[in-house]
């Protein structure tokens, strides 16, 4: 097994919340809702869409920690046997694959935990689902979906930048272009009254 169903989904992220309760389980709720609603209007899957949207932040169920919540996520989910969702942990951080595009600080890993990630995100051949998550990761703000503009200055507020964020947003821009066309409409539209309230109120 690859993937939980949405319900068993669900009952995976309710568990995650009464460890380390927090806004990041509203954020995740919104990101598979934008995930299931992006994929169906691409004809992707909207149900595997939605379960690893639902659970790519799972990992912080571990308490508040920083980069180690992708380790975290990956190491629950590779023990219930669904390495669809474990893959979505460790790459919906990166946009593009390399370790110094995480908003936030890497200290909480250790060595051997950076090693992991540094060569895994050297090996992978990111699919239309990683790319997708990361989209959704970047349009969902605890709040509901937002632009992608937002979702960023949102995380430049509490993470600050470094050296790779101009490149990150670039790559995060490229990703709604990407999914713009994949749709044949500006995801946007697919949200149209939501994102209107975010900016207006």
């Amino acid at each position: 097994m690859i993937l939980p169903s949405a319900d068993e989904a669900n009952d995976i992220l309710d568990w995650a919340n009464s460890q380390n309760p927090g806004r990041w389980t509203d954020h995740s709720r919104h990101a598979g809702r934008a995930a299931k609603t992006i994929a169906e209007a691409c004809g992707m899957d909207g149900t595997k869409a939605y379960v690893l949207g639902l659970l790519h932040d799972v990992g912080r169920y571990d308490g508040v920690r920083d980069l180690h919540h992708v380790i975290s996520g990956f190491r629950l989910m590779e023990e219930k046997g669904f390495s669809a969702v474990s893959r979505i942990c460790l790459t919906h951080s990166f946009p593009i694959a390399n370790l110094g595009v995480y908003s936030g600080q890497p200290s909480d890993c250790t060595s051997d935990e950076l090693a992991f990630l540094s060569d895994f995100l050297e090996k992978v051949s990111y699919d239309d689902y990683d790319r997708l998550i990361q989209l959704c990761d970047a349009l969902c703000l605890s709040s509901g979906i937002c632009t992608v503009e937002q979702r960023l200055i949102d995380v430049g507020i509490r993470y600050g930048s470094n050296g790779w964020s101009q490149r990150k947003w670039v790559a995060v821009t490229g990703l709604k272009s990407y999914f713009d066309k994949l749709c044949g409409i500006n995801v946007y539209r697919l949200f149209q009254e939501e994102i209107c309230r975010s900016i207006f109120g």
